[in-house]
């Protein structure tokens, strides 16, 4: 298949993704699409853009989730072709260590828990045997079902799906891959493998993919949601990606990015009712960081804006600059400013070399 058939769109927070693949998938009637994404969260978003725009989900338009798409369209259509057990029925979501020291020619014992349900970690793994036993049945038959495979928010891929990706790639069957490196605050899995591709790692896989003609790399880097101010603050974290632009600019009295000292946070909120984040919930926290959210949670939200209750590293980040106190979350701490129209706000009391401006109301 040629490269240009194959995309893989690299969008940056509100430059509207989802709605793009949306309105492909309307303007192609003709296609039929199997529309995919990690979380049921993000499902009922897809589902939600379909209903403002066309609505419902056309009929040509399957909308799952990746652990739903791959156990019915990969796992267990050929399932045979490597493991003579019972029918897969269900997905075991392992936490740690699933098969000690047993080898991977013991399928049933490596792949699966109780015979009938597959390790999470080992799904994706089990289809690509399960293509090269069948002599590529998988993709053959998954051709005949779909045209088309739509998948967002592909930044939370991980270990052996990323290998599935590929063998997607490779068939006849219409592959687009939509995401943010710079929003990898979930995962599919935690197996190392492909570990080097995890977070921002992923476009140096994506790169290569081009390289090699199996697709065909867009940007989206114009923000329809965060103001100028936001998108500067934002790019500091990220040398070296190609920086958000604001699609365009709304002013009002209170724009941009600034520093509230504790002692004023009831003030500022009374004022500007911001949603406040947190990286999590802790215990005898201010009744304000209590009602808050955690990032992870704020994923997919937008609001006019939001206080931000840093932790140590953010903290050693808005005293410093240096990105080295920020390596591990800045992820998270990327999408818990990006959520935000307006300004952003920290609960900060000390000096700062990234942040210049202190919310200072006039007595």
């Amino acid at each position: 298949m040629p490269s240009s058939e194959n995309k893989v769109i690299i969008a940056c927070a509100g430059s509207g993704k989802t709605t793009r693949l949306v309105l492909d998938a309307i303007a192609r009637p003709d296609r039929r699409i199997a529309f995919v994404t990690y979380t049921i969260n993000n499902t009922r978003e897809i589902i939600n853009r379909f209903g403002e725009r066309y609505g419902g989900v056309p009929k040509h338009v399957d909308v799952m989730t990746w652990f739903g798409f791959l156990l019915r369209e990969g796992a267990r259509p050929y399932q045979h072709a490597v493991y003579r057990g019972e029918r897969i029925e269900s997905i075991c979501f392992e936490k740690g260590q699933s098969k000690r020291y047993i080898p991977e020619t013991q399928t049933s014992e490596y792949y699966f828990a109780g015979g009938n349900q597959i390790y999470s970690k080992e799904l994706a793994r089990f289809i690509i045997r399960c293509e090269e036993a069948s002599g590529k049945r998988v993709t053959a038959r998954l051709r005949q079902v779909y045209t088309d495979v739509f998948v967002d928010e592909c930044q939370d891929l991980a270990a052996w799906d990323w290998n599935f990706v590929e063998v997607l790639l490779r068939s006849d069957i219409r592959i687009t891959l939509v995401g943010d490196p710079r929003q990898s605050i979930l995962s599919t899995n935690l197996s190392s493998k492909n570990k080097r591709y995890r977070r921002a790692g992923i476009t140096k896989l994506l790169e290569n993919w081009e390289k090699v003609g199996l697709c065909q790399i867009e940007t989206m880097n114009e923000t329809r949601r965060c103001n100028g101010a936001i998108c500067d603050f934002v790019n500091r974290l990220w040398p070296g990606m190609e920086d958000m632009t604001p699609l365009k600019e709304v002013q009002t009295e209170h724009d941009g990015v600034f520093l509230v000292a504790p002692s004023r946070v009831e003030d500022y909120i009374a004022c500007f009712r911001p949603q406040v984040l947190r990286h999590q919930r802790r215990r005898n926290a201010p009744a304000y960081e209590r009602a808050g959210l955690n990032f992870g949670v704020a994923k997919g939200m937008e609001c006019d804006r939001v206080l931000i209750v840093p932790t140590e590293p953010i903290k050693k980040y808005l005293r410093t600059g240096e990105l080295e106190h920020v390596k591990k979350g800045k992820d998270r701490l990327h999408v818990a400013i990006t959520r935000a129209f307006q300004s952003v706000a920290f609960v900060y009391d000390g000096p700062s070399v990234v942040v210049p401006n202190r919310w200072a109301p006039a007595e």
